[in-house]
C-alpha cells in the first residue's frame, strides 16, 4: 500500500507516479482493494488458527486426563493433584496463546525485511543497510529479552503451583482446618507464598514491558535512522518523502506491535509444553489387565477358574518416597524409612473361587499394600501372579462422587431396582435412606461431605456388591468406620450372604471374633506373610488373634431390620417408577452467572484495590499514556515539519537543529513509553494481590454447611487458579494495550481534524458505527466468555475427583466410561470457547470493512479536492486515514478483551458476597473469663441444622461436659 499511497501524493502534486497511472480515482480504487485483501486474508488465516488452536486445546485436555487414569505411584508421587491442576488450567491456555500468538514472531521480521527492501527501493541502500542494523541489534535483544520472560515464567510456575496446592488442601481439608483454628495460619502461609508469586510476576512483567516497548518503537527508530542516513547521503527529504516513509513503516507496525505478544507467548508456551511433555511422559502402569504379568499354571485347573488368585514368590514395591520425606499425593497405611520403598517380598498366596479370606496384621504390615499389589498398583520386581475374573474394589478411605447416592451405588452401570433394593437392606443403608429428604435421589456432596464415615464405608460397600460382573471382592478394612452392630450386619448379609459365591479378600483391622468365619486368614508381618491357614491353625500361631469380642447382640440388630422394613414400607421410593419418584434434593448449588456487561462497580472496585483510589488511578494513567502518546504524535509531525522546512533553504534553523529536536522527541517519547507501562503493570499487581488476600481469608471464613457443603472446590480452585492468572497475567497486559491503542486513536483523530475540519468530521459516522458494532458484539461476547468460564468447572471437578478415586476407577475397569464423561465436558467448554474466538473474527471483519470505507473516503476526498489541503495536511490525512482505522478497531477489540478479562474479576469478587461465620473470639457464647483456665461445655436446650433451609437434627439437648 506504501506505492499507492505515494502515487496518491504524487497525483495530487501533479507528479509522474510509479505506476504511471494518471487517473487519481483509479489509484484511490486500487488503495481501497489492496487493503480489503489484505484485511480480509489477515482474517481468515486467523480463524482457521483459532480453529486448530481449539482442537489441539481440547486434544491436551483429554490427553492430560487420559494420562492421569494411568499414571504409576512413582509418577503420582512426582505430579500431585494440585500440579495436574495447574497443567489443565494454566498451562494448556498457554499453549493455546502460543498457537494463536506465536506466528507473529515469524510474520513480524518478514514485515520487518519487506519494510526494509522498501527503503532501499524508494530512499537510498545505505539507509536500508542501516535499517537492516537496527532491526538486527532490535531481533536480538528482543530474543534476549524472551529468553528471560521464559526464565522468568519458569521461576514462577513451582511458586504458583505451591499456592495452588496450599489453598487446596486447606479447601479439600476446610473442617480439619477450623476444627484446629487454623484459618489465620493457612491465610498466613498462603499469603506468604503469594507475596512471593507477585515478586516474580513484577520481574516477569518488567521483561515483558521492556520488549514490548523496545519493538513498539522500533518503526519510531528505524523512521528517524533511515532520515539519519538519508540527510547525510542526500542532504534533505521531501514532504512526499517523509509521508511515504511513514506508510512504509506502517507495513511493519502491525507486525512489530504483535511481536513481544507472540514472544511473551511462546516463550510461555514453550515451559508449559515442556511440563505437559514431562507429564505425558511419565510411567504409567504396567498394564490394566493383569493378564499381561502372568504365567498360567496349565495343569492347575482350578487356579484357572474365575475368581481364582495365585501369587507365586512375587515381590512388590512402591517407588523410593522423595529425599526429603514429602510424599505429595501416595497415600499408604504405613511410615518409612526416608528415601527407602516399602515392599512386599516373598508372597505366595493361592485363593480358590468363591472363598473367603481374612487379612491380618499390625499397622505397617503392609496389609493395605497386598491389596494394591492384586489391583496393580504396586510394582512387580519378581515372581508371578494369575488373577482369574473382574474386581470390584473398596478402599479403605471410601470414595464419593459428587453425584446423587443411587448414582455413586450404581456407578455408570445398568439399573436393576430389584438387586438395588436387596443391596441397600444388605449394605444397612435402608434406614439411613428413609432419613434422607429425598431417599436415594438425595444428592451427595463433594467427598461425601453431607453423609458419615459410616455411611460412607456402606456405599463403597454397595457399589462393590451392585457390580454384578465382579468375580472378586477386594474389601479394605470397610468395617472399622460403622459400629460394631453394623458391622457385624454388614458381615452376614453383605460377605456371607449376597456375596458368598465371590472371591472375597477383605482386610480387618479389628472385629476379630469375625475370623472365625473365615476359609483362609493371613497374617501380615514387614511385608511378608507370617502365617497362612484356617481359624486354628493362624490362632494357635497368633493367640491375640482370638475372638475375645462377643457377638453382636442380636436383639439390637432384629431391633435395627424392624426398623429398616418399617422405613422402607413407609418411605420407599419405588426405583423403577421415574414418574413416581420425588425430585432429589440438589445439594450442591449451580454456579452463579452474572448476565449482562461487566458493571462499573467492578472496575471501580479493581482500581480501588490498588490502594490508591479508582479516580486517582484513571488521572495517573490518562496523563502517562496522554504525554507519552503525545510526544510520539509530536515526532511524525515534527518529521514531515522538517522536511517542509528543506523547502527553504534560508530557514533560520538548521539540519542539526530539527535533528537534535527530533531524536529528543523520540528518546522523552521512549522513556515516556516504559515508565506509562510499568505503573500500569504495579498498580494492577497490587489490586490482584489485596483481593486474592482479601478474598481468600473471607473463603476461609465462610461457614461449612451453607458454602463448602453446597460449592464444589474445584469451583473455588477455578477462581484462585485460572481467574487469579487471568488478573495477573493477562489484565495489566490487556490494560496497557487498551489504554495505548484508545490514546492512539484519540491523538490520531485530533492529528485528522487539525489536518482538514471534513475529514474530521468524515470520522464521526465511521466512528458511531464502530461503536454501535462493538457494542452489538459485546452483549453477546461477554455472556460467552461467562459461560465458557462456568464450563470449566465441570472439567476441573471431574479431573480432581478422578485424582481422588483413580485406584476405585481402575479396580472396575471404568476408565473409558469416565474418559467419555471427561470428552464431553471437554467437548462442552470448547464449544463456548472457539464461539468465542470466532465471534472476535465477526467482529474483526466488519471493523476493517468500515476500516476499508475510511480509506476509500479520505482518499477520495484528497483526489477531489486536489492540492486544495497542500502536501504536508493531505499526507498527514492520507497516512493517520491508514494508521486511524486500524486503531480504532483494534480500540474497539481491545475495549470487548478487556471488558471479557474483567468477568475474571467480577468472578473472583463473588467471594465477597459469600456468607461468613461469626468470629469465635468475639462469640457471647464463649466465657472468655474462664478460658483456658476451664475447658467446659454447657448445652443449655441446644436445637441444630445443618442448613437453614433443612429440618432439625438436635432438638432440645441439655448437657455438660
Amino acid at each position: 500500500m506504501s506505492f499507492l499511497v505515494e502515487a496518491i501524493l504524487d497525483y495530487i502534486n501533479d507528479r509522474e507516479n510509479v505506476f504511471g497511472i494518471q487517473n487519481g480515482y483509479v489509484l484511490v480504487v486500487m488503495l481501497s482493494f489492496v487493503a480489503f485483501v489484505s484485511m480480509m486474508s489477515f482474517n481468515f488465516a486467523w480463524f482457521i488458527s483459532s480453529r486448530i488452536g481449539v482442537n489441539m486445546r481440547s486434544l491436551l485436555l483429554d490427553a492430560v486426563y487420559r494420562k492421569s487414569l494411568r499414571l504409576s505411584s512413582e509418577a503420582r508421587q512426582k505430579f500431585s493433584s494440585g500440579e495436574i491442576m495447574t497443567l489443565v488450567s494454566v498451562d494448556i491456555d498457554r499453549i493455546f496463546n502460543g498457537m494463536m500468538n506465536g506466528p507473529w514472531v515469524l510474520l513480524a521480521p518478514i514485515g520487518f525485511t519487506v519494510t526494509v527492501v522498501l527503503i532501499g527501493i524508494l530512499f537510498d541502500p545505505f539507509a536500508a543497510v542501516a535499517g537492516l542494523v537496527l532491526l538486527t541489534v532490535v531481533l536480538a535483544i528482543s530474543f534476549n529479552l524472551a529468553k528471560s520472560i521464559g526464565r522468568a515464567r519458569r521461576e514462577l510456575l513451582p511458586v504458583t503451583e505451591e499456592r495452588l496446592r496450599v489453598t487446596s488442601e486447606a479447601l479439600q481439608g476446610i473442617r480439619v482446618t477450623k476444627f484446629y483454628d487454623w484459618n489465620e495460619s493457612v491465610a498466613t502461609r498462603v499469603e506468604k507464598i503469594r507475596r512471593e508469586e507477585v515478586r516474580r510476576y513484577r520481574r516477569f512483567h518488567i521483561f515483558q514491558i521492556l520488549n514490548s516497548a523496545l519493538l513498539f518503537l522500533t518503526p519510531t527508530f528505524l523512521a528517524g535512522v533511515t532520515i539519519a542516513v538519508y540527510v547525510v547521503y542526500h542532504g534533505s527529504f521531501s514532504v512526499i518523502q517523509a509521508f511515504t516513509l511513514i506508510a512504509v513503516i506502517n507495513v511493519s507496525r502491525q507486525g512489530v506491535n504483535a511481536f513481544p505478544l507472540g514472544i511473551a507467548d511462546l516463550s510461555q508456551s514453550a515451559v508449559a509444553c515442556h511440563r505437559i511433555d514431562e507429564f505425558l511422559g511419565s510411567s504409567e502402569l504396567e498394564s490394566d489387565d493383569m493378564v499381561s504379568q502372568i504365567l498360567k499354571r496349565p495343569n492347575d485347573t482350578q487356579s484357572s477358574a474365575r475368581g481364582s488368585i495365585v501369587v507365586e514368590n512375587a515381590q512388590f514395591c512402591w517407588s523410593a518416597p522423595p529425599g526429603n520425606g514429602e510424599n505429595k499425593d501416595v497415600n499408604v497405611d504405613f511410615d518409612v524409612e526416608v528415601g527407602k520403598a516399602f515392599q512386599l517380598e516373598g508372597i505366595n498366596l493361592e485363593i480358590d473361587p468363591g472363598s473367603l479370606v481374612l487379612v491380618v496384621g499390625t499397622v505397617g504390615s503392609g496389609k493395605s499394600s497386598l491389596l494394591q499389589a492384586l489391583l496393580g498398583e504396586m510394582r512387580m520386581t519378581a515372581g508371578r501372579i494369575n488373577i482369574q475374573g473382574q474386581i470390584a474394589y473398596v478402599s479403605q478411605e471410601a470414595w464419593i462422587r459428587n453425584a446423587t447416592l443411587r448414582d455413586n451405588i450404581v456407578f455408570e452401570g445398568d439399573f436393576n431396582s430389584e438387586r438395588y433394593d436387596e443391596i441397600l437392606k444388605a449394605s444397612q443403608l435402608s434406614l439411613d435412606l428413609a432419613a434422607l429428604p429425598s431417599g436415594d435421589r438425595t444428592e451427595i456432596g463433594e467427598r461425601g461431605i453431607n453423609l458419615s464415615g459410616g455411611q460412607k464405608a456402606r456405599v463403597s460397600v454397595a457399589r462393590a456388591l451392585y457390580r454384578e460382573c465382579s468375580d472378586i471382592l477386594l474389601l479394605d478394612d470397610p468395617l472399622s468406620a460403622v459400629d460394631p452392630h453394623v458391622a457385624h450386619a454388614i458381615f452376614e448379609q453383605c460377605i456371607l450372604g449376597l456375596a458368598k459365591h465371590k472371591t472375597r479378600v477383605m482386610v480387618v483391622n479389628s472385629h476379630y471374633d469375625l475370623l472365625v468365619h473365615a476359609d483362609k486368614i493371613v497374617v501380615l508381618q514387614n511385608g511378608r506373610v507370617a502365617c497362612e491357614g484356617d481359624y486354628a491353625d493362624v490362632v494357635s500361631r497368633f493367640p491375640e488373634l482370638s475372638s475375645t469380642a462377643t457377638s453382636a447382640n442380636r436383639d439390637e440388630i432384629n431391633e435395627r431390620e424392624q426398623h429398616v422394613a418399617t422405613a422402607i414400607e413407609e418411605r420407599h421410593i419405588d426405583s423403577s417408577d421415574e414418574n413416581n419418584a420425588k425430585a432429589y434434593d440438589q445439594l450442591v448449588e449451580k454456579e452463579d452467572r452474572v448476565k449482562g456487561k461487566v458493571t462499573g462497580y467492578i472496575y471501580k472496585t479493581y482500581l480501588d484495590e490498588t490502594g490508591f483510589g479508582a479516580f486517582a488511578v484513571v488521572i495517573i494513567v490518562i496523563a502517562g499514556y496522554s504525554v507519552s502518546q503525545g510526544l510520539l504524535v509530536l515526532v511524525n509531525w515534527w518529521q514531515a515539519y522538517w522536511a517542509e522546512n528543506m523547502r527553504y533553504p534560508d530557514s533560520s534553523y538548521s539540519t542539526t537543529w530539527f535533528g537534535l529536536w527530533y531524536f529528543g522527541f523520540i528518546a522523552f517519547g521512549a522513556v515516556a513509553t516504559v515508565c506509562r507501562s510499568v505503573t500500569v503493570m504495579l498498580l494492577l499487581l497490587r489490586s490482584s494481590k489485596n483481593l486474592h488476600d482479601e478474598l481468600f481469608r473471607r473463603v476461609l471464613a465462610a461457614p461449612v454447611n451453607s458454602y463448602f457443603d453446597v460449592t464444589p472446590v474445584g469451583r473455588i480452585l477455578n477462581r484462585f487458579s485460572n481467574d487469579l492468572d487471568q488478573m495477573d497475567s493477562l489484565l495489566p497486559q490487556q490494560w496497557q494495550n487498551f489504554v495505548q491503542n484508545i490514546s492512539l486513536s484519540a491523538g490520531g483523530f485530533i492529528v485528522c481534524a487539525l489536518a482538514s475540519y471534513w475529514i474530521g468530521l468524515s470520522y464521526v459516522p465511521v466512528i458511531a458505527a464502530l461503536v454501535v458494532t462493538g457494542i452489538y458484539f459485546k452483549k453477546t461476547s461477554r455472556e460467552v466468555k461467562r459461560l465458557e468460564g462456568i464450563s470449566r468447572t465441570p472439567v476441573y471437578n471431574l479431573l480432581g475427583e478422578t485424582l481422588n478415586g483413580v485406584q476405585t476407577i481402575r479396580a472396575f475397569k471404568m476408565q473409558s466410561t469416565f474418559e467419555e464423561m471427561n470428552a464431553h465436558a471437554v467437548d462442552e467448554n470448547a464449544s463456548f470457547f472457539f464461539i468465542y474466538w470466532a465471534a472476535g473474527r465477526w467482529l474483526a471483519v466488519r471493523l476493517d470493512t468500515l476500516s476499508v470505507v475510511v480509506i476509500f473516503v479520505v482518499s477520495l476526498y484528497l483526489v477531489a479536492t486536489k492540492g486544495q489541503l497542500g502536501t504536508l495536511l493531505s499526507g498527514i490525512s492520507l497516512v493517520y486515514a491508514l494508521m486511524l482505522t486500524s486503531m480504532v478497531q483494534s480500540s474497539v477489540r481491545d475495549v470487548d478483551r478487556t471488558d471479557n478479562a474483567m468477568t475474571s474479576v467480577e468472578r473472583i469478587l463473588h467471594f465477597r458476597e459469600i456468607p461468613q461465620e461469626e468470629d469465635w473470639t468475639d462469640s457471647p457464647s464463649i466465657n472468655k473469663t474462664l478460658w483456658p483456665s476451664r475447658g467446659a461445655i454447657t448445652f443449655d436446650n441446644l436445637h441444630l441444622k445443618y442448613r437453614p433451609e433443612l429440618p432439625l437434627v438436635l432438638r432440645g439437648v441439655n448437657m455438660s461436659i
